[in-house]
């Protein structure tokens, strides 16, 4: 079986080895971008142009012209219409226990700056860790999506993938959904969420005085969400 090469879309949520995802599918020769982070490609400005885009209907994002594979946001969030526009790409879920996943969200994000995706997508509860209302945002999202997801696809499974990278991660399933040979490499694995730097919680605060608590990242690693 050939390699599957038209589009290649992973439409798991935030938090779900998006990351490694990205670094998979380009070892297997995938252009792939990972969400809209500063730099990613040029003209990347942290989503606020495809939020626009978005917002005003129209769904045929420039990135889509440039890249082969897709992952994080805005991709997870407008996966029927790239479904509508891509009838025939391949559609990966990941996903995560969800009690680990919520505990990673939170932990995560609890003191870095909201990104314009972020606020687009939970408003007053873009940060998991503000308080047990948000966190129950994120987790009433996470379950509407993937249950939709899952809906949409049960009777598609030629082009659905579904799997969690974090417990059963490797070239295996991933190489022959997409007819790809075995790669001579191990599976990555990208970014593990770690213990929040102690420093942070004061920066994000002096940033929020100067007024520039969305206009760049917090640091350089912040431009890979670790997964």
């Amino acid at each position: 079986m050939a390699q599957h090469d038209g589009k290649v879309f992973c439409i798991g949520f935030y938090k779900t080895a998006t990351t490694t995802l990205y670094d998979a599918l380009r070892t297997l020769g995938y252009h792939t971008v990972n969400g809209d982070k500063l730099g990613s490609y040029p003209g990347a400005d942290d989503g606020a142009t495809l939020i626009r885009q978005i917002d005003a209907g129209d769904f045929r994002l420039p990135t889509l012209e440039m890249f082969d594979a897709f992952t994080d946001n805005p991709y997870f969030s407008i996966w029927r219409q790239l479904y509508a526009m891509y009838p025939d790409a391949k559609y990966i879920l990941s996903v995560r226990d969800e009690d680990r996943w919520i505990t990673s969200c939170v932990k995560f994000y609890r003191n870095r700056r909201i990104r314009p995706m972020r606020l687009w997508m939970f408003g007053p509860h873009a940060n998991p860790a503000l308080d047990a209302e948000s966190r129950q945002a994120w987790l009433d999202a996470y379950r509407a999506h993937n249950a939709a997801v899952r809906a949409h696809f049960a009777d598609r499974p030629h082009q659905y993938l579904e799997f969690d990278p974090t417990s059963e991660g490797g070239w295996d399933r991933l190489c022959a959904f997409l007819g790809a040979s075995l790669p001579d490499r191990p599976w990555p694995h990208a970014n593990p969420t770690k213990l929040d730097q102690p420093w942070r919680p004061v920066w994000r605060s002096v940033r929020r005085r100067l007024g520039i608590e969305a206009s760049v990242p917090e640091d350089p690693e912040d431009d890979r969400d670790p997964d």
